[in-house]
């Protein structure tokens, strides 16, 4: 298999920037894509194509090889391809690629959190084979980012990654793939990583408790310094809780909040200790709400609902604050339909995820090759 030296980043966010950042400091020849429209301004990169960084690996400005808001020339610099978006953004990145995807790429979410699965669905539609295209997710970035500027970017606590690929037959493939780009620590299947993703567990609930103080604050609330009282991590821990339920009815490792964060190398009660890592405010809204409730808490409940889970609390939390916002996040976040998962049994659900394999669910949709 072809060694990885091209690495496209799509997303201009506090992990796209790091990603980009980190392999090219480490040698590899990377570009990094950001729509025209999208909030990460990339124009003052793309002017000199250099991103600072501090924290983790010390203070550096690294020149980076192409930075473009135009696809064609973004996949002519494509062996791997890493979306570093909010889940919120990744079918969007998904559905723009499928154009352009070939033989041979290899995708992975960073962090996933099951959008692969919804990926999956979207190539299936398009006619693009899963055994010729690399799909697969990590559980988060392989470092915590914080942007400072429209090119800085602070980074910390390097991360272990548990990835997987979809279907998880195909996850040697992945590892084999991205080679020493990034290293991976393969699980069976991609809830393995997709379910482990803290901020599902550490933002909804926490939130919704805290909603009068950050409503009053403008979203400025330091959530883990001010908000995380006994009660609230009550929540927090039965929302956990929930989450276990999952993975013990589909076989997989069990892991609780702090054990998540001890693989993190952050170590245990992180979250139950004043400080927050970075000692910033901010994303209140947009982050801990906008993309943890309906691409967390509702997926929680979806999968729920497929198995035969009750997951009280996680309906409770998406109900209220679908009220509270206005919106209807478990209609519009990642539920069984966004996933292709619907009218699927549980043990077809286990035999899908492993082998990527819906015949009896099928509605005509064709694999064809790609060229």
């Amino acid at each position: 298999m072809e060694a990885i030296e091209r690495i496209l980043v799509m997303g201009a966010g506090p992990g796209g920037l790091a990603n980009a950042a980190v392999l090219s400091k480490r040698g590899y020849s990377v570009c990094l894509y950001s729509p025209t429209g999208y909030p990460s301004d990339i124009e003052q990169i793309r002017h000199d194509r250099k991103i600072e960084i501090e924290g983790a690996l010390g203070e550096d400005t690294i020149d980076i090889a192409a930075v473009t808001s135009d696809l064609d020339e973004a996949f002519r610099h494509s062996q791997l391809i890493l979306i570093s978006v909010p889940a919120f953004a990744q079918r969007d990145m998904l559905e723009r690629s499928i154009p352009y995807l070939r033989t041979g790429h290899v995708i992975l979410l960073m962090p996933g959190s099951a959008g692969s699965l919804e990926g999956a669905d979207l190539f299936r539609k398009a006619g693009l084979s899963l055994d010729k295209v690399l799909l697969g997710e990590t559980v988060s970035l392989p470092q915590a980012a914080r942007r400072l500027g429209e090119r800085r970017v602070r980074l910390a606590l390097p991360a272990k990654l548990r990835a997987a690929a979809f279907p998880g037959r195909n996850t040697p493939q992945l590892v084999e793939a991205v080679g020493d780009a990034i290293e991976l620590i393969p699980k069976a299947n991609v809830l393995e990583p997709g379910l482990n993703n803290p901020n599902f567990i550490i933002h909804p609930g926490p939130m919704l408790l805290n909603y009068a103080a950050v409503e009053r604050s403008d979203g400025y609330l330091s959530l883990m310094n001010e908000g995380m009282t006994d009660g609230v991590l009550r929540l927090m821990d039965a929302v956990d809780a929930e989450k276990m339920s999952l993975q013990k009815a589909m076989g997989l490792e069990i892991m609780n909040i702090d054990s998540v964060y001890v693989e993190k190398g952050a170590g245990a009660y992180v979250y139950r200790t004043k400080g927050e890592p970075f000692g910033i405010r901010d994303r209140i809204w947009d982050r801990y709400i906008e993309e943890d409730v309906p691409y967390g808490t509702v997926l929680f409940a979806s999968l729920g609902d497929l198995l035969g889970i009750e997951t009280p609390i996680c309906d409770a939390i998406n109900r209220i604050l679908s009220v509270a916002r206005r919106k209807d996040y478990q209609a519009g976040g990642r539920n069984l339909v966004a996933m292709g998962l619907a009218g699927m049994s549980p043990t077809m659900f286990q035999h899908y995820l492993v082998t990527g394999e819906r015949e009896a669910l099928d509605e005509g949709h064709a694999t064809a090759s790609l060229a």
